[in-house]
């Protein structure tokens, strides 16, 4: 009997007891107490003769030294700043040995697994195999259930958790399927996915995320840089000066990705004319399609995000070049994968293809998928910009650990090779999902990711005060009426990082304003970074100029400065900035702290409150672009 098959048959319990933990297993890994299996309902015991198609991602070698590397190429007082590796270095240095790959074998044959049923991935990543319920169970000291999703109707097989025997515990990563409860059943990613900008209106489904941007008419007679935050505000307040010519360098595009969010070159024009008016007509981004994602359609049909991307980057770097990496996902969507940012990675490195294991086949989309993407999904194909921009979210809770981790172990290598990766930290402020104030079931928290990733530079929003000038200090952004607060809080899978100790540290130590304890990891990463305007800002989409707000404004206005830092310091022969963060902490400040206003919790309540020094809010401020430029020109 094969999974899909008795998945969709009738349930059939089992009157076999559930495989007994021996003393030769050890945990590996348990559902979270915070994941979301609420909408999940436990039916039977899985049948025994089910055929499981089982992988056993196995870990890759010196992750801990891989992470140190990182922290020392990016402390600015290390002889190695700077230093990045390349593709082949970093390859190498984290591929499992061919010892750890036969260790692995030899702990599947000794539970009757035989070699000859092995699929070895090339990369050494994975071990592939099918297996019977019964030799799963043995193997990993667990009982595998069927679970039915509420809304929709569709099976999952799943076990609460999984052992492994002692001694080969170090060489696994993760075996699927396990703990995960299949996300397509939802039938919808909008659930589980929320462009950062993209807020859902009274109009909209329940629990649908992919709705319109916060945008309101630009009205006439709006003049101040509060009512109407152009191209110019933004450049005063930060005090960002025109771009030299030595700023344009072969290579130094700025990246922005995007899924299924298409650009039109109408619009963006009427943007240049309107507010930028010293960028030609015509100019536009390079363009790079992963797996069949669409960059350029007709006026008025352009995506309101990419777009925003657009209109906040071009007049702050040009004549610097854009580059937008754009996936497709508008079938997938449809059929419910939520893991939209593997495709993106696969395309950047060769090695992620496979690394860990690989793409999970219930989360990631699988090419060709028979219908708009007829070839194979692309891998290494693309070499990765010294920054790159992300304005997309997902809930921290909608992926194992296992599989944030994998992720979030691209970045650091992304980083090592010298590339920025600055993520929106959110507009729900401590909650990623908009839907009940997207509280996870027991009143946490619910983080975002990959923005809760210890290797991205995480920023949050701020407005200037009503009424106010580009002279008044920033507060963090709290807009009642349209549901939006800056992203930020605690991470409930990921270390707080030795960087941002101190300051997180402080922040919990001084304050006494603060949710309760039980509602968040204080223990964890801490986030945002940074923060940068993210109200009241003109944009121009789908034939219409308006009013944006969001963090997705805020990300590659920050990307935007590192850039142009960047074309700089190619300029001058140094190497490009790579990972900021240890760099930020050590010079908090180049930063203008940012101490008014807060983030909502649960049931809009506030959760944390802007202060002096590092907060979960606005983190370490909003930059001052004249001191954090000399400084970063000034390293080696």
């Amino acid at each position: 009997m094969h999974l899909f098959a008795a998945l969709n048959t009738a349930l059939v319990a089992s009157a076999v007891s559930a495989a007994s933990i021996s003393t030769s297993h050890v945990l590996h890994e348990k559902r979270s107490s915070t994941a979301d299996s609420s909408s999940w309902v436990k039916r039977s015991q899985a049948p025994r003769d089910l055929i499981l198609p089982v992988r056993v991602g196995i870990n890759s070698q010196n992750i801990a030294e891989g992470h140190d590397h990182l922290m020392d190429i990016s402390d600015p007082t290390s002889e190695k700043f700077g230093k990045h590796w390349t593709p082949e270095q970093v390859h190498e240095f984290f591929s499992p040995s061919e010892d750890t790959v036969e260790e692995v074998r030899e702990w599947l044959s000794s539970y009757g697994i035989d070699k000859h049923r092995h699929n070895v991935a090339p990369s050494r990543g994975h071990v592939q195999f099918h297996a019977s319920v019964d030799e799963v169970e043995a193997l990993l000291g667990t009982q595998y259930d069927i679970w039915e999703h509420t809304d929709t109707g569709k099976m999952s097989i799943s076990c609460d958790e999984y052992h492994v025997s002692p001694e080969i515990q170090k060489h696994i990563d993760f075996v699927t399927p396990t703990i995960g409860l299949d996300p397509s059943a939802s039938h919808s990613l909008a659930r589980r996915t929320q462009k950062r900008g993209v807020r859902p209106n009274s109009n909209l489904a329940h629990g649908s995320e992919r709705g319109p941007v916060i945008k309101k008419p630009i009205v006439a007679g709006q003049t101040s840089c509060w009512e109407l935050a152009t191209p110019q505000c933004i450049k005063d307040l930060y005090q960002i000066a025109d771009p030299s010519e030595n700023t344009t360098q072969p290579g130094n595009e700025l990246g922005l990705y995007e899924e299924m969010m298409p650009y039109d070159q109408l619009n963006l024009d009427w943007f240049f004319s309107q507010f930028a008016p010293h960028i030609p007509n015509g100019t536009h981004p390079e363009s790079v399609s992963i797996d069949g994602g669409v960059n350029v359609v007709k006026a008025g049909r352009g995506g309101a995000e990419t777009m925003l991307d657009l209109n906040m980057v071009y007049p702050i770097i040009y004549p610097q070049g854009v580059k937008i990496f754009q996936t497709y996902s508008e079938y997938l969507g449809e059929n419910g994968y939520t893991g939209i940012f593997n495709q993106f990675l696969d395309a950047l490195d060769a090695s992620y293809c496979t690394y860990d294991g690989g793409d999970d086949p219930k989360i990631d989309p699988k090419f060709p998928d028979g219908i708009t993407y007829n070839k194979t999904r692309i891998c290494g194909a693309f070499k990765p910009t010294n920054v790159i921009s992300v304005s997309y979210i997902v809930a921290e809770d909608a992926y194992t650990p296992a599989y944030a981790t994998r992720q979030c172990h691209e970045y650091m290598k992304l980083g090592l090779m010298g590339t920025s990766i600055i993520v929106a930290s959110g507009d729900n402020g401590t909650l990623s999902r908009f839907p009940d104030q997207g509280c996870l079931a027991n009143g946490a928290q619910r983080p975002g990711f990959p923005t809760s990733c210890p290797y991205v530079t995480s920023v949050g929003a701020t407005q200037i005060p009503d009424n106010g000038t580009i002279h008044d200090p920033e507060v963090a952004v709290v807009d009642n009426r349209y549901g939006f607060t800056s992203g930020g809080g605690f991470s409930n899978v990921f270390a707080r990082p030795s960087y941002q100790d101190d300051a997180v540290s402080s922040f919990l130590k001084t304050n006494t304003r603060l949710p309760e304890s039980s509602t968040y990891n204080a223990t964890s990463r801490g986030f945002p970074d940074i923060s940068a305007l993210g109200w009241n800002i003109a944009s121009v989409a789908t034939n219409v100029s308006f009013l944006e707000s969001g963090t997705s404004a805020s990300a590659p206005i920050f990307a935007a400065m590192i850039n142009l830092i960047n074309g700089e310091r190619i300029a001058a022969g140094k190497s490009t900035l790579g990972f900021l963060n240890p760099f930020l902490y050590k010079n908090p400040d180049v930063f203008n702290d940012i101490v008014g206003g807060y983030n909502w919790g649960c049931g809009s309540e506030p959760a944390f409150y802007a202060s002096k020094g590092w907060d979960p809010v606005t983190g370490l401020g909003t930059p001052n672009y004249p001191k954090l430029r000399d400084v970063l020109l000034n390293l080696p």
